[in-house]
């Protein structure tokens, strides 16, 4: 059976109805970008029930950029998109700055040979 999860806006965050009302449901490799793109929008720490869920930016930011070194970084992003157990691989990282937001573009291979591709502004 595929994955299913509730749709959330990624714009708003909010839960997504349909026409009749319902939350809107999502399924197989839509819930992995859903997933890989909240995590990345997670702090690690920040939800009470899973310490361990989310991106340690702690480790990153809070720095001046020219301290941090980009294979630093990429490493934080990788420990955060490999909570999801559907991802198997990392294709593809590209992250850029611009003041106090990070942007991670990046594209990775699913368990099931999928390919799918994100871009985060955290």
């Amino acid at each position: 059976m595929d994955n299913m999860t509730l749709l959330i806006d990624p714009e708003s965050r909010d839960l997504v109805f349909d026409t009749d009302g319902s939350f809107k449901k999502i399924y197989g490799d839509d819930t992995t970008v859903q997933n890989v793109r909240h995590t990345l929008l997670a702090w690690k720490a920040e939800f009470f029930a899973d310490e361990t869920h989310g991106t340690d930016y702690e480790s990153i930011v809070g720095q001046s950029m020219n301290d941090v070194d980009d294979d630093e970084i990429k490493e934080v992003i990788r420990e955060a998109v490999f909570q999801d157990p559907d991802v198997s691989q990392i294709d593809s990282i590209s992250v850029s700055y611009e003041g106090r937001t990070i942007t991670v573009e990046l594209t990775a291979t699913l368990s099931d040979g999928e390919k799918i591709a994100l871009e985060v502004t955290a």
